[in-house]
């Protein structure tokens, strides 16, 4: 378990710093207000809403993409749907995000959901995570009004501040026994209160790495709820996936994501720290390949 504030390969984002610090580094953004109040809600809630004003026709077009999917959920999209490329490397959410957390943002993933998930209550930093802790983000793309019985993301603002969870929390259970018991129980300690991002077409709902979400109960299934997540890493940090590694043999499952925008591969911090062979190739094959996958 970790609480989020810093790692030995050095500190997290600097909005979640110790007060001290984190007024000190807020003094350091202050001439531009949009950055230190995004900072300042980010810090407090975990999450924004905001508009960057995406091109109809991209939305459109990804829109359709995402509708014409076989699958209810798509990863990498990206590979075959120039809007969804479009749409995950947009230079303003780049740009956004590097000034948010004061360091380069890159894309390296995308998942198009035509209909609603309906998936557990979760925090990205099971999946994968970063060091130093808390450089990944998620951005969640409304690609038409979001409806409430459509299954809307839910989310638990403030949860990004909770101790982020590794593979020892699971107490020798895998992820399928032990990971929601786990989520749930936390929450109901913590207290914390559910919300839904019913957002409108073209608005993103921007989450920090371990904020606890989720997809909602589909009410009506004949809604759609056509939307496209893009997870961002950010550079000069090492990469890997806590529920795929065993921390206490020493085990690490390390990462190396590709920037989408860029089209190249990021190398970890470390050194030491390069993923088994059998997961690069993986990983080249796929953007070789050009196919997306259904996850």
């Amino acid at each position: 378990m970790h609480d989020g504030s810093g790692d030995k390969m050095g500190q997290g984002p600097w909005f979640d710093s110790p007060e001290t610090s984190y007024r000190t580094e807020a003094a350091k953004v202050a001439s531009r207000p949009e950055i230190a109040e995004a900072a300042a809600k980010y810090r407090e809630t975990g999450y924004l809403v905001r508009d960057f004003g995406f091109a109809q026709a991209d939305l459109d077009e990804a829109a359709a993409y995402t509708k014409s999917m076989k699958s209810g959920r798509v990863q990498d999209g990206w590979l075959a749907n120039a809007a969804v490329k479009r749409l995950a490397t947009d230079k303003r959410v780049i740009a956004f995000l590097s000034d948010l957390y004061q360091r380069e943002a890159f894309p390296f993933q995308t998942l198009n959901f035509a209909t609603g998930s309906q998936q557990s209550t979760h925090s990205d930093t099971f999946h994968f995570n970063s060091k130093p802790v808390g450089f990944m983000c998620g951005v969640w793309i409304a690609l038409e009004d979001i409806h409430p019985d459509s299954g809307p993301l839910h989310y638990y603002p403030g949860s990004h501040r909770l101790p982020v969870f590794s593979d020892t929390d699971l107490g020798g259970k895998d992820y399928d026994t032990g990971y929601d018991g786990l989520i749930i129980s936390t929450i109901e300690k913590a207290g914390l209160k559910r919300e839904t991002a019913q957002i409108r077409r073209g608005e993103t709902f921007i989450w920090a790495a371990n904020l606890f979400h989720g997809g909602s109960k589909v009410a009506d299934s004949s809604r759609t709820r056509l939307s496209q997540v893009t997870h961002y890493y950010f550079r000069g940090c090492s990469y890997f996936t806590p529920m795929a590694s065993k921390s206490e043999a020493g085990k690490m499952f390390w990462r190396e994501p590709f920037d989408i925008a860029a089209s190249r591969f990021v190398a970890n911090a470390g050194k030491d720290q390069r993923p088994g062979l059998k997961y690069r190739l993986g990983e080249r094959l796929k953007i070789w390949t050009k196919r997306p996958y259904a996850s």
